[in-house]
């Protein structure tokens, strides 16, 4: 793609037009003149509310994102939003198994996400069919994220956005030869580093920027780190009227997991609980100890009689801990536009995308042994690892026509995802002990090995209608097809087949209207969510349960009704937004027995949902260094209907959805004088549930956060030279962080371990250097 760009750069060019977020174009075909407008006129604040858009839309740029950590995941800028509920067991939000973004009541994989119109799939952490922001681009990179909570984007590639969506908009190359370079060092032994030049306009017309990271944080508890490579690419080239863009980013990204925790280890271990490496007799120990108790209860010879039958204190069961867990993820992605006028009147924009991902997750297991061999008997552990593959290929085509009062818009994307998922078991014994981080060979065993595939097809069609300088009506709709199959190669459950979620007509209506410096907005809209190629969908079943559900199985959609009022007070700027959901065909696999066995699940439809919630959010800029910005939101997401499971009533009904917070409340201080810059941010997010009907819960939580920094004036010694303390969780308080880590559950009785711990406090330093 790049070779591409380039060989296009030696013809007869022009430069290019600027280079600033302002000429890139969003989701639903529009550019985002207006909104780059608004932030300028709101003096460069750190969160923009919507201005013009027809739904509660908010936008954070570069500046939020810089006063983070570095290598925190932009989702960490996102979460001062209203109505986002962000928790990470570690301080970055990078973590992915660890990371649960929800909005609305509607949880992440509910979500959608594009990084310059390309889609980034659900984002969940077993990918089927995208990739994770945290990996996708550097932070650094990313110029502003337009985050709608409610109904989304009518283009936005995206098959899984009932709860709107979050869109990333990556850095333009500048227009002058520079760079950046920044060294980050902090508590359990984090470094960080970033560089990135650019090649400014050269005289082919060129600009070109290039930037790699290296990321390396170790764990706050248990052993081992989590670490990112990174290496980003992008090139913008003007030919005659058209714009050429292409970029590709490569990931390389290791994470050692955190334990999970249930309530009943929590109380009798405690936070610190995590996986028991580098003590391998211990995990020995709890394996056969387990062993020897089944066997006895069965009345057979104990296989490990010199172990006993009694759990080492302070654990009681195999499934307290286990060894180590870990995964992998290697990516490549990249994308080439081209947009070009056709006429004065008409715009139209072509990109190409390439996605190839391999990954694996792995965990040590006692509920296999690993066989045995000439010199020596089984081995009570084994390496059991998921691996994941995507190979994906898609097309974005879009075009505008401006036509007197009316900006008409249309779009078609069209993808081709070739994905598979296997299940594999690697012998273990005292000297050999396999990386769970790495990519391992020659398994003793497979459970299962499938090819999955996913073909889409999504259009729109919109009408932006201005019929005054007052009011403006917005309206469109929407229609997708998405076909998923799965070839079981070897291995049980035995699956084969093919479903299809189908809705031709989504429709969107909207209008805002000024008063003024005051507008109003509402909106309504209609989404449906696809079926997924994973086995969290219709293929995590037997065949016989797969060919029950394939005729009778509805894809889940979301009915969005919200209403506004964006206000201008002068110094006082923000939002107040009321919405009424209805999510309805709610999907929900019933699991039987304890994670780590991987018994199937049987997907099925268990009614709906109700949301209704308030959101308020405002910047107060006191001085122009000096802004203060706070937010409530009040949710209330109920379950309608009561569910079965098997042939139990599982009494759901009226109950308030796992991992739903009622009440969000954030503020924080921002200073910024050019010189010195800082930020003290705290939120509040109140109890959640874990279990289904409501009957475990983790209690509420607040955290603050703190930076401080200074840039040494030009002129002095040190210019261009710039320092940064942050500090996460600045009060060190212990919380439950992600919930369902380990799936959710029905009851307090078939509850397993499914909680994450936050990160405690941790401090980091940055040098960064820009020239």
């Amino acid at each position: 793609m790049l070779a591409i760009a380039l060989l296009l750069a030696s013809t007869n060019a022009v430069p290019p037009a600027s280079n600033s977020a302002e000429g890139q174009t969003r989701s639903d075909g529009a550019t985002v003149a207006s909104q780059a407008s608004s932030e300028q006129r709101a003096g460069d604040d750190i969160v923009v509310y919507g201005e013009g858009r027809v739904r509660q839309e908010q936008t954070v740029g570069r500046k939020a994102m810089a006063i983070l950590p570095p290598g925190s995941s932009p989702l960490k800028a996102v979460a001062r939003l209203p109505g986002v509920a962000l928790q990470s067991s570690d301080p970055f939000g990078s973590y992915e198994l660890g990371t649960r973004l929800s909005v609305r009541g509607f949880n992440q994989s509910q979500m959608g996400y594009t990084l310059d119109g390309v889609p980034l799939g659900d984002m969940f952490y077993n990918n089927h069919n995208g990739l994770h922001i945290s990996r996708a681009i550097a932070t650094e990179n990313i110029a502003r994220v337009d985050v709608s909570q409610g109904a989304g984007s009518l283009g936005i590639a995206s098959t899984s956005n009932l709860g709107g969506n979050l869109e990333f908009v990556s850095r333009a190359p500048s227009d002058t030869l520079g760079g950046e370079v920044a060294m980050t060092y902090g508590m359990y032994h984090t470094a960080h580093l970033y560089g990135r030049i650019d090649s400014g306009l050269l005289p082919t017309g060129t600009l070109l920027s290039v930037s790699g990271v290296i990321h390396d944080a170790g764990k706050w508890k248990g052993f081992g780190s989590q670490s990112d490579n990174k290496v980003n690419a992008k090139i913008v080239q003007r030919i005659g009227n058209a714009t050429l863009t292409g970029w590709l980013n490569y990931s390389l990204h290791k994470e050692r997991n955190y334990a999970d925790l249930s309530p009943a280890t929590l109380a009798r271990i405690g936070y610190d609980l995590d996986f028991l490496n580098p003590d391998f007799a211990t995990a020995v120990l709890l394996s056969q100890v387990s062993a020897n108790q089944t066997a006895r209860a069965a009345g057979r010879t104990l296989p490990f009689p010199t172990a006993g039958v009694t759990f080492p204190a302070p654990y009681t069961t195999v499934n307290d801990t286990y060894y180590d867990s870990g995964g992998i993820r290697r990516d490549w992605l990249g994308a080439v536009t081209l947009a070009a006028p056709l006429a004065a009147w008409l715009d139209a924009e072509a990109t190409y995308y390439h996605h190839y991902d391999k990954g694996s997750g792995g965990i040590y297991t006692p509920a296999v042994f690993s066989p045995a061999t000439a010199v020596a008997a089984a081995f009570p552990l084994s390496v059991r690892t998921t691996e994941y593959g995507i190979n994906r290929d898609g097309g974005l085509l879009r075009a505008t026509a401006t036509l007197g009062d009316h900006t008409l818009r249309l779009g078609y994307w069209h993808e081709d995802n070739d994905a598979s998922t296997d299940r594999n078991y690697y012998a273990v014994g005292q000297d050999n002990r396999p990386d769970v981080t790495s990519f391992l060979r020659n398994p003793f065993r497979s459970d299962f090995l499938t090819d999955l595939t996913t073909v889409t097809n999504q259009y729109f069609v919109s009408d932006t209608w201005k019929l005054d300088d007052a009011l403006t009506i917005a309206g469109g709709f929407k229609g997708a097809r998405v076909s998923n199959g799965i070839v079981t190669t070897f291995g049980t459950p035995f699956i084969n087949g093919r479903i299809a979620a189908r809705d031709w007509f989504q429709p969107q209506i909207g209008a805002t209207y000024r008063a003024g410096r005051q507008e109003f907005f509402a909106n309504y809209a209609e989404n449906m969510r696809a079926f997924i190629s994973s086995f969290r969908g219709p293929f995590g079943t037997t065949q016989a349960g797969f060919e029950a559900i394939r005729g009778t199985l509805k894809p889940e959609t979301s009915r969005t009704v919200e209403a506004g009022w964006r206000f201008d007070l002068g110094a006082l700027r923000g939002v107040v937004a009321v919405y009424d959901v209805k999510f309805r065909n709610r999907l929900l696999a019933a699991f039987s027995g304890a994670n780590i066995l991987g018994n199937p699940s049987v997907l099925q439809n268990v009614g709906s949902v109700t949301s209704r919630g308030v959101e308020i959010a405002a910047t107060y800029r006191v001085s122009r260094p000096l802004s203060l910005i706070a937010s409530y939101s009040y949710n209330d997401s109920t379950y309608d209907d009561n569910t079965v499971n098997g042939t139990a009533l599982v009494a759901t009904r009226g109950v308030r959805t796992v991992d739903t917070p009622a009440n969000l409340a954030k503020a924080e201080v921002n200073y910024d004088d050019g010189a010195l810059f800082g930020n003290l941010a705290g939120g509040y997010t109140s109890r959640r549930n874990v279990t289904y009907t409501g009957d475990v819960t983790v209690p509420g939580y607040t955290l603050i956060d703190a930076a401080l920094g200074y840039r040494f004036p030009i002129g002095s010694a040190l210019a261009g030279l710039e320092v940064q303390l942050n500090a996460v969780n600045l009060l060190d308080k212990r919380y439950i962080a992600a919930l369902g880590s380990g799936q959710f559950f029905n009851t307090a009785a078939s509850l397993n371990n499914t909680l994450q711990a936050g990160s405690p406090r941790q401090v980091f330093g940055t040098l960064r250097r820009r020239f």
